[in-house]
């Protein structure tokens, strides 16, 4: 019975106007973080709402979560600025980064100085699967503290990127290992 409700209820879904869609996407995201009572700013006019979320024991980053271009988007600043010197770097390692994630993409934006992490679903999947926000999020969230440290020991320790993907890669074949 329960299969199809769930049926039923994706049906119901699918038969919006697109603009529909997108409201109920975005009550969906708005109540998951009620729900989870994230500290969260609402941006109705503009559909995001943004969260502060620790990734380290000494470091808190400001997550954006919302709908826009058909999209459901998630995006940190990994890096609010960078010096100028280590910018072949963060390209370096933001392109072997973007080469090992399943979803998403590194975001280096040179004129203002500063990298994104992005994380961007059809707006169709959140609305059909139930979860499937809570999973973006936790997804989005997980792999922005991996990225994280890759850039803190580019800038802090100014490890090569080589290095640091290669350390990386052998973390994530541990942990596999492991499972």
């Amino acid at each position: 019975m329960r299969k199809i409700i769930a049926y039923l209820k994706r049906v119901y879904r699918l038969s919006l106007t697109f603009k529909k869609q997108e409201e109920m996407v975005w009550n969906d995201l708005k109540k998951h973080h009620e729900d989870q009572e994230y500290q969260s700013g609402v941006f109705e006019k503009d559909r995001y709402l943004e969260s502060v979320f620790q990734i380290s024991d000494k470091k808190s980053l400001l997550f954006f979560y919302g709908i826009s271009e058909n999209k459901f988007d998630c995006r940190v600043k990994i890096l609010k600025e960078f010096d100028q010197d280590l910018t072949t770097d963060i390209f370096i390692l933001a392109t072997h980064l973007n080469n090992l994630l399943n979803s998403g993409t590194v975001v280096i934006n040179a004129e203002q100085n500063y990298v994104e992490y992005v994380l961007k679903t059809d707006l169709l999947i959140p609305l059909l699967y139930k979860g499937e926000i809570e999973n973006k999020i936790t997804r989005h969230f997980g792999t922005t503290i991996n990225i994280n440290k890759a850039f803190q020991r580019l800038i802090n320790e100014q490890e090569a990127p080589a290095i640091i993907i290669a350390d990386l890669l052998k973390e994530t074949s541990e942990r596999v290992k492991e499972d």
